[in-house]
C-alpha cells in the first residue's frame, strides 16, 4: 500500500490529516485517542489496503500537526465539530466514523451532533463510565510539566504509552515516538499535543450517549481491557438496539498498535455489512 498522502484543512484551527485511496469513493475516517495522533492508525490503514476505501485518519485539534486552541477548548463537541469540519471539506459522503479512546468519545459526540453526515459508528476501548479517580488522574496528567528532552533518541528511548500495557512490535513503537515529537525552538524534543486537552473527565455521558445513537454503531472492546470493562460493554450495547459488541481477545486498550490486522478486518466486516449509501 501506498505511504499516506498528508494534508490540511482551512480556516481555524487548521486540522491535519493523513489519506490513503484518495480515488475511491467510499470511505472510513479514523480519530486517534487523547495524547495520539492520525500517524497511530498507519498499521490499521495498511492492514486494510486491499479493501476499496478511501481512508482519512484525523489529527484532533490540539494533536498532532493540528492547530492548539486558544483559550483551550477540546471537549469532545469540539472534536465533533472537527470530524464534522473534516468530512465536509473533503466532501466526504457519509463515511463510517471510527474512534480510539477518547477519539471513541468524541466520535460518539459527533454521532449524536451531526447524524447525517456518517452511516456507521465505530467507538473502541471507550469508557463507558467514569469516575471521581479517573478524573482525579486525568486533572493530574493536566498538571504535569512539559518535559523537553536533549535530543530525539532520548526522546524516543523515553516515549511511553498510557496506560503502559501490550505487546506492541518494537518498530511500530518506535515510529510512533518519531511523529508523536516534535523540535522545541531551543532544539529539543517534546511531545506533539496540548497538555490542556486533559480537560478532567470524559466531558460526554458515554452510556446515554450510545443509548441515543440512530446508526449503526460497532463497540469493540479489548479482551484484558480496565477501561472498557465486560459488564459495562454488554450494558452498553443492550441499551440500543442498532449497536452490537466485537472482543479481540489478547488485545489491551492500544488495540490500534497491538492488533492492527484483527481490527482492521473487523472494521472491513462492520463496513460490507453497512455499505456505502449509493448502493443502499
Amino acid at each position: 500500500m501506498d505511504a499516506p498522502v498528508s494534508g490540511f484543512t482551512e480556516g481555524a484551527a487548521r486540522l491535519h490529516y493523513l489519506e490513503w485511496n484518495r480515488g475511491a469513493r467510499d470511505c472510513v475516517v479514523l480519530v486517534h485517542g487523547n495524547s495520539a495522533n492520525a500517524w497511530w492508525w498507519v498499521w490499521v490503514a495498511e492492514a486494510m489496503g486491499a479493501a476499496a476505501q478511501r481512508i482519512v485518519a484525523l489529527d484532533l485539534r490540539g494533536h498532532g500537526d493540528s492547530d492548539w486552541v486558544k483559550p483551550p477548548n477540546y471537549s469532545p463537541l469540539a472534536y465533533a465539530d472537527d470530524i464534522a469540519r473534516l468530512i465536509r471539506a473533503l466532501e466526504l459522503e457519509r463515511p463510517v466514523v471510527v474512534g480510539h479512546s477518547m477519539g471513541g468519545v468524541a466520535a460518539l459526540a459527533f454521532a449524536m451532533r451531526f447524524a447525517k453526515l456518517a452511516r456507521g459508528l465505530v467507538a473502541i476501548d471507550v469508557a463507558v463510565t467514569s469516575t471521581a479517580r479517573r478524573n482525579r488522574y486525568l486533572r493530574h496528567l493536566k498538571a504535569l510539566p512539559t518535559v523537553v528532552y536533549p535530543d530525539l533518541a532520548t526522546a524516543i528511548e523515553r516515549f511511553r504509552l498510557m496506560p503502559k500495557e501490550g505487546e506492541i512490535a518494537p518498530e511500530i513503537m518506535r515510529a510512533v515516538a518519531e511523529h508523536s515529537l516534535v523540535r522545541t525552538a531551543n532544539g529539543g524534543f517534546t511531545m506533539k499535543f496540548d497538555r490542556e486537552s486533559f480537560f478532567g473527565s470524559d466531558g460526554l455521558d458515554v452510556a446515554s450517549a450510545i443509548s441515543q445513537i440512530e446508526m449503526p454503531l460497532l463497540l469493540v472492546r479489548a479482551g484484558h481491557s480496565r477501561i472498557l470493562t465486560a459488564e459495562a460493554a454488554a450494558a452498553a450495547v443492550a441499551s440500543n438496539p442498532r449497536a452490537r459488541l466485537e472482543t479481540i481477545a489478547d488485545a489491551h486498550h492500544h488495540i490500534p498498535l497491538e492488533r492492527p490486522a484483527e481490527l482492521a478486518q473487523v472494521l472491513k466486516e462492520f463496513i460490507e455489512t453497512h455499505p456505502e449509501a449509493s448502493s443502499g
